[in-house]
């Protein structure tokens, strides 16, 4: 089962201090994880499914699920690592959820095919 409740505490959210090594401030990556909180707690069963498999390699939820807000244009995952890795750009939740709709339906074509 892949609700979001199950996947939303497998995650290791980004810390909220400040680190000169940060591509952004606590304040961009706090409302990128609230676009992926909502994101997670608003999409359908099909969805969260293909965004747990674009994270980890498969449909299931892993302990340790680790968030990175850096810079870049798409979002990335390293499943080896279980880590997502979201842009830091998005200025609103509609461009955050198309973007990460567009990424998490490459699982069935292969990475990176957006």
């Amino acid at each position: 089962m892949c609700s979001p409740e199950i996947i939303l505490e497998h995650i290791l959210w980004p810390l909220e201090e400040e680190d000169e090594d940060d591509e952004y401030s606590v304040d961009i990556k706090c409302r990128i994880a609230g676009y992926l909180r909502q994101f997670i707690e608003t999409a359908s069963t099909d969805n969260l499914k293909q965004l747990v498999k674009f994270w980890v390699g498969w449909e299931i939820p892993m302990r340790d699920m680790q968030l990175e807000v850096v810079k870049g244009d798409f979002p990335k995952s390293s499943t080896c690592f279980l880590t997502l890795r979201m842009p830091g750009h998005y200025k609103c939740y509609q461009e955050f959820s198309s973007c990460l709709l567009s990424c998490i339906a490459t699982n069935d074509t292969g990475f990176g095919l957006v």
